[in-house]
């Protein structure tokens, strides 16, 4: 392999945490006194928490070649369903008893999307997009337009504002799952299989894996994870605000896209999310410092999305000609972003 190739490859792989060190150095530089600083840093680990578990069960329906768009209405109806169930009870509700009612809840919201889109055959966008309406519309419902803030108890914040040797235990939490996620994905004949129905679902139907329980159980997982994420939330603000999730959906597609064009390069994988993720944490928390109008944060995060977006495509794109040009057939349809 030639030297020029082997550099390709190497920023194609790592091109990513290069920028997120250039970041780094730029805001430190720029910034003296306030962003390296252990409060800051900490600050801009623990914000990426609960976005970060949301992209982190995004990447299962996606390696998969499927969109769910429902995890802004799931994480909204997790955070108002949990808190209402101490409310409506005095605060007498058991806590493992309210988070095992409001997971059973996600994973009922994640068979709802996979029945539409596996056996009903609805596509996933629009299933998806009509189901987070509804689980909306729920979550209002049960609040009643209002935040859930009474009688929460004081052992359920405890769950999402520890820390362990001054590290917030979400940041425990994302870790834990990441690994866990990590996994799955490289090291079980599921993350063969689901990777494989990605790059050509018929092929891999055809091949013997079981496609429609892929995906089944990859809404099972998103939705799963989205109502974590929602509990968790929930425990760290110690409310239940009825419009909640919106917010983590253009975050955690960004992030899941960008990571596919890093560390593994064509393929939605756990260390290329989390280097996106905080290359979207760093570069937010930087311009916040800059004193930037509210407004540049939206802006960034879509720009993001569309440049991870367009670099995906470019990859797949040349990852097809190679393949066509190498063994003279075409890469298969619904190739991996």
């Amino acid at each position: 392999m030639s030297e020029r190739k082997r550099s390709a490859s190497f920023f194609e792989r790592y091109g990513g945490v290069v920028l997120l060190a250039a970041m780094i150095l730029l805001f430190t530089v720029t910034l003296p006194g306030k962003f390296l600083t252990y409060n800051n840093l900490i600050a801009v680990v623990s914000n990426q928490t609960i976005g970060g578990i949301v992209a982190l069960g995004l990447l299962l329906p996606l390696a998969a070649g499927v969109f769910d768009i429902s995890i802004g209405g799931v994480i909204t109806l997790s955070v108002v369903l949990v808190t209402w169930l101490f409310q409506t009870t005095g605060g007498d509700m058991p806590i493992p008893l309210a988070i095992l009612i409001t997971l059973i809840a996600g994973l009922a919201a994640g068979s709802v999307n996979a029945g539409l889109v596996v056996i009903a055959k609805v596509d996933p966008f629009i299933a998806t997009i009509g189901t987070s309406s509804v689980f909306l519309g729920i979550s209002e419902l049960i609040a009643n337009g209002e935040t859930i803030a009474h009688n929460i108890p004081h052992a359920f914040t405890t769950i999402g504002r520890t820390e362990i040797f001054e590290v917030p235990i979400t940041t425990v939490y994302l870790i834990v799952l990441a690994l866990i996620v990590w996994y799955v994905l490289d090291h079980t004949p599921f993350g063969r299989n689901l990777y494989a129905t990605g790059a050509g679902r018929e092929a891999a139907r055809l091949s013997g894996v079981p496609t429609r329980r892929i995906i089944f159980t990859t809404f099972l997982v998103s939705a799963l994870f989205a109502t974590i994420a929602g509990v968790v939330y929930g425990s760290r603000l110690g409310s239940g605000p009825p419009n909640t999730g919106a917010s983590y959906l253009l975050p955690a597609y960004a992030s899941a896209f960008l990571g596919s064009t890093m560390i593994k390069p064509g393929r939605f994988n756990v260390p290329g999310l989390i280097v996106a993720l905080f290359i979207v944490a760093v570069g937010i928390n930087g311009l916040q410092l800059y004193g930037i109008p509210f407004w540049v944060v939206d802006t960034y995060q879509g720009v993001v999305l569309i440049v991870a977006v367009v670099l995906a495509r470019t990859k797949t794109s040349r990852k097809a000609k190679r393949r066509k040009s190498t063994t003279g057939t075409p890469a298969p349809e619904g190739a991996q972003a």
